[in-house]
């Protein structure tokens, strides 16, 4: 049922819409008055359907605090009962909410070598500004803690696959503020997100500046250039194929080449991790911080000269010696 009212309190007008069962929208036309906080109307059918009879309507209702109008109805035809009308105001357009940006920022980290005391800094680092930090440590299971229970644990082996630091807090600008890093064999990296661009820049920016020192320099990427040890490697066969003779000898190289990237790919990947994280303090003498990277240059000479020597040899430079000769004593003629 809606009921619509209009003009002034002694002498409203208007229409009553009701659906009647079997029937459908029944229309009456209203006349009444309002008497705070008391409600008169008077009404008469509208519709007409052959067959079916509406008397004339009375309705009288008290008003409530709240605007609701709680009364009793009757026709001329006996029928009747309760009603509530409840205020309908109509929704008011209001402009959209403009939608918050989002902004995220993510850098990339080489290789790494970091201990426990270290993830622990780095984590204090971030409770500086953020209510809790977790710890999340992949080495064999998933283990997942607060920084305060983090320093506490002891764990069972010594070192873990992947770490990942985590933490959040509400911002008034938007959307949550988020810091994560995370090192593993894979990648590293840092990532900072939140609706303030200038925040999460700086943010990243700070990251960047202070986990550089974990670093370490392989030989399977060059950052800085852009490039990684492979894509050395294939640009060098690229311009030494053309001068190869035959179609045979470049196949050869190209598949030599592609089978010595594999082998430093899986060399670097059981020896020389792209991430090592050491569960305990870690030993840090001179010959154990630049293992890692003179193990990964060896390895990286020895494959250039590898394929260095491949390619000399077919193109005649190298030649294998040939056998020598045998010498025979001179035959001697007896006098």
């Amino acid at each position: 049922m809606a009921v619509k009212l209009e003009g002034e309190d002694a002498e409203l007008t208007g229409t009553l819409r009701m659906n009647e069962a079997g029937v459908g929208v029944v229309v009456y036309n209203l006349k009444g008055s309002f008497v705070a906080p008391t409600l008169t109307l008077n009404g008469e059918p509208e519709t007409q359907i052959e067959g079916f009879a509406f008397g004339n309507l009375t309705a009288c209702g008290t008003m409530n605090a709240a605007g609701e109008i709680h009364g009793d109805w009757e026709t001329s035809l006996g029928t009747g009962g309760n009603f509530v009308l409840f205020p309908h105001s109509g929704a008011e357009l209001t402009e959209a909410p403009q939608l918050r940006q989002l902004h995220t920022a993510r850098h990339t980290f080489g290789a790494i070598s970091i201990d426990r005391d270290e993830l622990i800094e780095i984590a204090e680092g971030i409770g500086r500004d953020f209510p809790s930090v977790v710890i999340t440590v992949v080495a064999g299971t998933e283990q997942a803690r607060y920084l305060e229970d983090f320093k506490d644990w002891q764990p069972a082996v010594d070192r873990a696959e992947i770490v990942r630091i985590y933490a959040r807090k509400p911002d008034a600008a938007g959307p949550d503020q988020i810091v994560s890093v995370e090192f593993g064999p894979e990648i590293n990296t840092a990532m900072t997100q939140g609706a303030d661009e200038a925040w999460v820049l700086g943010r990243l920016d700070v990251f960047r500046r202070s986990l550089k020192r974990f670093e370490r320099v392989y030989v399977t990427g060059f950052k800085r250039l852009g490039i990684n040890f492979n894509q050395v490697l294939v640009l060098g066969t690229i311009v030494m194929l053309p001068s190869l003779s035959g179609l045979r000898d470049r196949a050869i190289l190209m598949g030599a080449v592609l089978a010595i990237i594999v082998a430093v790919y899986a060399l670097h990947t059981r020896y020389v991790p792209l991430a090592s994280i050491y569960l305990r303090k870690r030993k840090v003498g001179l010959l154990q911080r630049l293992s890692g990277t003179v193990a990964s240059w060896t390895i990286g000479i020895i494959a250039t000269a590898l394929a260095a020597a491949l390619a000399a040899y077919l193109q005649g430079y190298l030649t294998t010696p040939a056998p020598y000769a045998e010498i025979s004593a001179p035959a001697t003629t007896p006098k």
